[in-house]
């Protein structure tokens, strides 16, 4: 298990979000994120079994929490196993926007965190074989 940290100068990790309470609501918030995280390696084959990345955002944002774990696995394949995704979770912690309104007005303003779970599993791994002619005299 190989443990790292990536800082702000060499991160290339956005984290996104939609939207902004800002002008009509349609703003996105995206920022370069500094990141940390573990590898995990199988010692036999060298496959990585398993890739954990936490943003480390600040308190002041929309989104205060953004994680992910993928798990790899042996899967057969027309008889050849391979390393394949079979688990990928991610969380995030992010604000709503809510519109307001009062005599005839409105606004948008932040609403409340929530914590979003996204849990997919990976399956029904398969060959994809195609087969292609080329036919002369066609324009």
């Amino acid at each position: 298990m190989f443990r790292y940290a990536v800082p702000a100068e060499k991160s290339h990790y956005v984290v996104a979000l939609c939207c902004l309470p800002d002008r009509e609501g349609t703003d996105s918030f995206a920022r370069s994120a500094v990141y940390h995280g573990v590898i995990a390696i199988d010692p036999e084959s060298g496959g990585i079994l398993r890739l954990e990345w936490d943003a480390e955002l600040k308190s002041t944002t929309p989104l205060t929490r953004s994680q992910i774990v993928i798990e790899y696995g042996p899967v057969e394949i027309a008889g050849k196993t391979c390393l394949c995704p079979l688990r990928s979770i991610s969380l995030v912690r992010s604000r709503s926007v809510d519109v307001l309104g009062e005599w005839d007005e409105s606004f948008r303003t932040y609403g409340p965190y929530t914590t979003t779970l996204n849990d997919v599993t990976f399956s029904g791994y398969h060959v994809f074989r195609s087969e292609s002619r080329i036919l002369q005299g066609f324009n």
